[in-house]
């Protein structure tokens, strides 16, 4: 599993501060390979140490966070989020700046949490959503996720280079569908995840 991130990870303030704009460009330029467009509306980012770590600290930026039990809880929270070993971590964003339109588009996408897919070579990786929203009448517009990966899967993405590998995410919701070939950058980045190497 990616290593935990502890308390002493996170810069203090006004360290960070004074190197902000440095870090959030870096981590734009880094985001770059990791985040997939399935749709006009729909992204998904996929998470590891350094995109973790890095939401943690620009949320104890945003809120002034400096108590170290308030930075235990968002730690604790957010590090939900790290991958472990046999899987890959992801965030799925569903963004529409017309507020109108985006509950409209909620609604009819409620259920996605059931048709998220990973094909890795030719096995099939099926999504597990932390939440899932089947009580309700729409979904959310931001899904914390999994891709639990099988042996066979580990050992094609630890065979094949990034750009022999095939990887592609499918949604197949009654609503949407959509499937997209991961770049080989981004293949690149999620075998670094596997390896320790990110």
């Amino acid at each position: 599993m990616a290593e935990a991130i502890t308390l002493r990870d996170i810069l203090p303030l006004h360290v960070y501060r004074a190197r902000r704009d440095e870090y959030v460009a870096t981590m734009i330029e880094y985001k770059r390979d990791r985040r997939i467009k399935l749709f006009e509306y729909i992204s998904i980012l996929f998470e590891n140490r350094q995109t973790v770590l890095f939401q943690i600290q620009e949320l104890s930026h945003c809120e002034d966070l400096t108590d170290e039990r308030e930075l235990h809880e968002y730690i604790d929270i957010y590090s939900g989020m790290l991958p472990a070993d046999d899987e890959l971590s992801a965030t799925l964003f569903i963004e529409l700046d017309d507020q109108k339109r985006l509950e409209e588009v909620l609604v009819t996408l409620k259920g996605i949490e059931h048709h998220l897919f990973l094909k890795v070579g030719d096995e099939t990786v099926k999504a597990v959503f932390e939440e899932v929203h089947d009580d309700r009448e729409f979904t959310t517009s931001v899904h914390y996720l999994k891709f639990p990966l099988t042996n066979g899967a580990l050992s094609y993405l630890q065979s094949h280079t990034a750009e022999a590998a095939d990887l592609t995410i499918i949604l197949n919701h009654p609503s949407l569908s959509a499937e997209v070939k991961l770049p080989v950058e981004t293949v690149k980045s999620l075998q670094a995840d596997l390896t320790s190497e990110s």
